[in-house]
């Protein structure tokens, strides 16, 4: 079963742009979310995420663990 749910703010954890891997922050008392470079949308032509940056994101739940997918940043370009 996979569950998909629009979050309005989660906040970068970590990212390794030389992997394209990172965590977000996304709830209270909620797992983080794994975060893969091809799941943020293209902002003001940087894709990488920054450690504290606000986004907002689908978080997705299946029998493998929590994902975020379609990540942008919170704030405008």
């Amino acid at each position: 079963m996979r569950e998909v749910r629009v979050v309005p703010r989660g906040i970068v954890k970590w990212f390794d742009p030389k992997t394209g891997v990172g965590v977000i922050a996304w709830g209270d008392g909620e797992p983080d979310a794994f975060v893969y470079f091809s799941a943020i949308q293209l902002c003001c032509r940087a894709r990488a995420l920054v450690a504290a940056e606000a986004v907002v994101l689908d978080v997705i739940k299946d029998s493998l663990g929590v994902w975020a997918g379609n990540v942008r940043r919170a704030e405008s370009c």
